[in-house]
Order: C-alpha cells, then sequence, then structure tokens
C-alpha cells in the first residue's frame, strides 16, 4: 500500500500558484444581518382564490376561528364559507408547535390537499380548500414575510392609488367567473374621470395626482368589503361586483357617481370638482369571460361619455 510523505505532498501542489495576501481581500465572507436560522418562523395562512385573494393571516393566537361570520378571526366573505367553517389549534409540547385544523360542522366540508377531513395536523404548504375558497398553510421566516410584503406592495397595488393592479384585478376576477354558476350575478364596472386633462391644465399634475389618490381612497371606502375594485390606466378604473343582480349594481355604481360628484376635493387651499362617466355590464347576459364583460362595460362607459358625461349606463339602464 502507497503511503503519502512529505514529498508527495510537494509534488501535489506544484504549479499551483500560492495566494498572495491582496487576494484574500477580494471576497468577504458576511453573514446577513435578516438570517437566522435559528429563529422562530410565523404560521400564516396565504388566500389563493377568493374575494381576499392575495391577503395573508399570521397565527399567533392560540385558537383561530376561519368563517365569514362577524365574530371569526379570520373572515373570509364568501357565500361558500360557513360562519364558523372551522377552526386552527396551536398545540405546543415542548419547544415544538403543531397546527391542528378541525372543522367546525361547516356546510361545505373541510378540505386539506383535496381530501375530506374532520381534524388534521397542518404542513407547511398544504393547501385548505373551504367551499371553493383556497388557503395555503405555510411557515415564513422574517425573509419570506419582507418578500410577500414586498411582491404585494409592488405588484399588486397601485402606487398612488392605493387600489389593485388591473394584473391583480384580471386574476381575481377570472377566478370569480369560473366559479360562478348559471344564476349568479357579478357586474364589471369601468370608470373614467370627466375631463381630467383640464384638471391637469388648470390646476397643475401635483394637483391631479391628489385628485387620483383621493379618488381611490373613496372607491376603496365605499364598495362592500368583498367587492374588487383596481386602476385600470391614467385616470380610469375598474371594479367588479360579485353577488350583485343587474338593479343592484346600477343602484351601487349611481351612488358612487353622486358621491364623487357631491365630493370637494382640496389641493394647496384650493377646491376642485369634478365628476365621472360610467359603464357597466353583467354576467352572464353580456359575456362570460373577462375580456367580453370589460369590453362592453368600456363601451357604455364612452356612450356614456357621448351622451353627456357624469352619468352611468347599463344593461339596459341609464341614470
Amino acid at each position: 500500500m502507497k503511503t503519502t510523505d512529505d514529498s508527495d505532498q510537494q509534488e501535489t501542489h506544484e504549479g499551483l500558484d500560492p495566494l498572495e495576501p491582496a487576494d484574500l481581500d477580494i471576497t468577504r465572507i458576511s453573514r446577513p444581518r435578516d438570517f437566522d436560522s435559528k429563529a422562530r418562523r410565523t404560521a400564516t395562512l396565504v388566500v389563493m382564490n377568493g374575494p381576499e385573494i392575495g391577503h395573508d393571516f399570521p397565527l399567533r393566537r392560540k385558537e383561530v376561528v376561519i368563517g365569514r361570520g362577524v365574530g371569526a378571526d379570520i373572515l373570509i366573505r364568501h357565500r361558500e364559507v360557513s360562519r364558523r367553517h372551522a377552526k386552527i389549534e396551536i398545540l405546543r409540547f415542548g419547544n415544538d408547535e403543531l397546527y391542528r385544523l378541525t372543522d367546525l360542522g361547516s356546510t361545505n366540508q373541510v378540505l386539506v390537499n383535496g381530501e375530506q377531513v374532520l381534524t388534521h395536523v397542518l404542513a407547511d404548504g398544504d393547501k385548505i380548500h373551504l367551499g371553493e375558497v383556497v388557503l395555503e398553510f405555510g411557515l415564513q421566516d422574517a425573509i419570506d414575510s419582507k418578500f410577500h410584503a414586498e411582491v404585494q406592495n409592488r405588484i399588486r397595488y397601485d402606487d398612488l392609488t392605493g387600489l389593485l393592479t388591473y394584473g391583480s384585478f384580471q386574476t381575481a376576477l377570472v377566478w370569480e367567473l369560473e366559479r360562478h354558476s348559471e344564476g349568479a350575478g357579478c357586474a364589471v364596472v369601468m370608470m373614467d374621470l370627466d375631463d381630467f386633462k383640464q384638471l391637469n391644465d388648470t390646476y397643475g399634475h401635483l394637483a391631479g395626482s391628489a385628485v387620483l389618490e383621493e379618488i381611490g381612497q373613496l372607491l376603496a371606502d365605499n364598495v362592500r368589503h368583498f367587492d374588487v375594485v383596481a386602476r385600470y390606466g391614467g385616470e380610469e378604473f375598474v371594479a367588479y361586483l360579485p353577488e350583485t343582480d343587474e338593479q343592484e349594481a346600477m343602484v351601487a355604481v349611481e351612488r358612487i357617481r353622486r358621491l364623487i360628484e357631491e365630493h370637494v376635493f382640496e389641493h394647496q387651499a384650493r377646491e376642485i370638482q369634478l365628476t365621472i362617466s360610467m359603464g357597466v355590464s353583467h354576467f352572464p347576459d353580456d359575456g362570460r369571460e373577462l375580456e367580453s364583460l370589460v369590453q362592453v362595460a368600456d363601451e357604455r362607459l364612452y356612450c356614456a361619455k357621448r351622451e353627456g358625461k357624469n352619468r352611468v349606463i347599463g344593461p339596459g339602464r341609464d341614470y
């Protein structure tokens, strides 16, 4: 058997350039400040499908009830979710924690990864189905939490108005249309501020931006929790109103039109008033896909513009 002596080691290293002191300074190894392999991870539910799509709910209490009732800890406003649909309990065993999911006698049952369960200990990545609503259970560290927050801020929401981006709106509406039954109602609303260019020319672009920001807040504050509003682009906005028939949609949209007409915007001690034109389409009579519903609503919006602005035109109704 051959042994390795000092001469063999010397031969092995012949031809290799020794590291100079300057080379040692080229690459420095450091530990990221935000990374701690022993740091506690936060259990979180993320809404994958449903009116609150994209929202995440940290599980910090010993027991959390999920449902559409007012007393639920995690409120999911969806007709297929029971008032008290399910609960998650945190069970502690020494330094370990388990998250136990229990069906609270729901109408549409609880499924985990496609299988019905009455009780189930959750694992990272499990998909929880409450009717058509899907929640993902995950264990997030500080980096995960920052990533999800940054994604929501940069991608899902418009920087100026705080409303959803149109891309996120499309994702939510496509899912909404897929879940609808034949008799269910869903209205799509296209909105455009009247004479906005004139406002910018008169008061300046800073005033225009301030008005758009306030419009975003007005829209968000004056729709139902499960309605979805987005900035379409420029001074245009788009919304969909689930669980709404044609008449209910027209009443709701007309209320928003009046609200904006009567609202006084203030910028640098100057009062600004403006109006909005709106077009409404309705599933399924005006279409069954996102593109057709948005197109019909857009055509009715521009009809409202041509007929004098500051009005709503929808399925058979003109205010």
